[in-house]
């Protein structure tokens, strides 16, 4: 049977393999650094500097379509095997780290395109982009919002190569405002892995999907929250969230697992 290939920055998505945990793991590897004042602040008032669980939630705030111009192709490059979705792009990348944007996280992408392509200009009819905002929020154990982000999932869709398939380009995620409190610190990453390109058209007429995987990382001295979301694109320009780490029926007694982090005397080594 015959594959579809990836064209893709470098970005993270799903429970997959063993190779894929491993890969994302890496990428992901964000180490929260604080300073004296920090800890001690910490050690005076736990409560503060303690993410609620039941607090973090996302919502989409908007969808916005674009137009945007066609691209023609007259180079077209060697015709390939449409069936095989390559990635010319990044897999892995980050977009914030210790509370602020990475520098150029504009520039990193992911493409689903067909093999015997080297860039998504070789392909044309393109549509889009499709843009979904989306706001997170955490509070800490006193009610006070102590995160809140506003973060674009961007993508082109439709392309063609030689008149045929529906391909994608310019999969991003890109940080907006971002507001976070002393004491803590906020990371995102994104990655995209090759075993999550797919053809969910036909052979004849090929339509790509690949699953974007968004992580984020809460972390104060006392505590670390983590969580990824994954949304499924595909060429058709549809985006459906597949897996969301926020889940509104939490019970409060799950917070006592989380009781000894509560005391400094444990936390801070005193």
């Amino acid at each position: 049977m015959k594959k579809l290939l990836l064209l893709v920055p470098m970005l993270s998505l799903f429970p997959l393999s063993p190779a894929f945990s491993r890969d994302f793991g890496a990428a992901a590897d964000d180490k929260a650094v604080f300073t004296k004042a920090e800890i001690s602040a910490a050690a005076a008032d736990p409560r503060l500097y303690t993410i609620d669980p039941k607090s973090i939630w996302v919502e989409l705030v908007s969808k916005t379509t674009s137009a945007g111009p066609k691209v023609t192709a007259e180079d077209r490059g060697i015709p390939g095997n449409i069936m095989t979705i390559i990635n010319v792009a990044s897999k892995i990348w980050k977009i914030i780290k210790e509370n602020a944007p990475v520098v150029g996280v504009e520039t990193k992408y992911a493409a689903a395109v067909p093999e015997g392509a080297t860039s998504p200009n070789q392909l044309c009819e393109w549509k889009g982009p499709e843009t979904y905002e989306y706001k997170f929020h955490a509070k800490n154990l006193y009610g006070g919002e102590v995160v809140t982000v506003t973060y674009k999932v961007l993508f082109a869709y439709g392309g063609k190569f030689d008149n045929k398939g529906a391909y994608l380009t310019g999969v991003t995620v890109v940080p907006g405002a971002i507001n976070v409190s002393w004491g803590y610190k906020l990371f995102m990453s994104a990655f995209v892995a090759d075993t999550t390109i797919v053809n969910i058209g036909t052979y004849a007429d090929p339509k790509a999907a690949m699953q974007l995987k968004l992580s984020s990382k809460i972390a104060s001295v006392l505590k670390e929250w983590n969580g990824n979301s994954v949304y499924l694109i595909n060429g058709g320009g549809e985006l459906k969230e597949i897996v969301s780490p926020f889940n509104p029926e939490i019970k409060a007694e799950d917070l006592a697992s989380a009781a000894p982090l509560f005391n400094p005397e444990k936390v801070f080594g005193r």
